[in-house]
């Protein structure tokens, strides 16, 4: 059903369920799996420390995408890994999404305070609202 999805991590236990949800699909659809982290900096941040900044940023969005391909390796599912740099995040991974003509686009949802739990947070929001093709939320239980 799915021949590629893209799994859009961010280094959180509910990014952890995803791929672990992903992976599950995956391997019952012998589907493709990329994941892919998408860091951005907005432009009010950007200093004399820039470089020392984007290098921080760089590295730290590096170890997200190891741990996430570590949780599908850990679930039977070899990943790609994308590391994406341009824009907001739900636009990197919308383009993304097109780009590899994926069936299927998997978001970690979390609540970032008690009266927020149950809404999505904005990528996940943007990404499920704006793709073209099927969205799972995926909330850590």
């Amino acid at each position: 059903m799915f021949k590629k999805i893209l799994v859009a991590v961010d280094g959180s236990p509910n990014s952890d369920r995803a791929v672990e949800a992903a992976a599950e699909i995956a391997t019952a659809h012998g589907s493709d799996m990329t994941v892919c982290h998408a860091f951005y900096i907005p432009d009010h941040y950007i200093s004399d420390l820039a470089g020392p900044l984007r290098a921080a940023v760089r590295e730290d969005a590096e170890e997200i995408l190891a741990h996430a391909a570590r949780v599908a390796e850990e679930g039977g599912v070899t990943s790609q890994t994308r590391l994406l740099k341009e824009g907001h995040p739900a636009e990197a991974i919308l383009a993304l999404a097109e780009e590899l003509e994926v069936g299927l686009i998997v978001v970690g949802v979390r609540g970032k305070s008690p009266d927020q739990i149950r809404r999505i947070g904005s990528v996940s929001h943007t990404v499920a609202d704006r793709a073209t093709c099927s969205v799972l939320l995926v909330r850590r239980h």
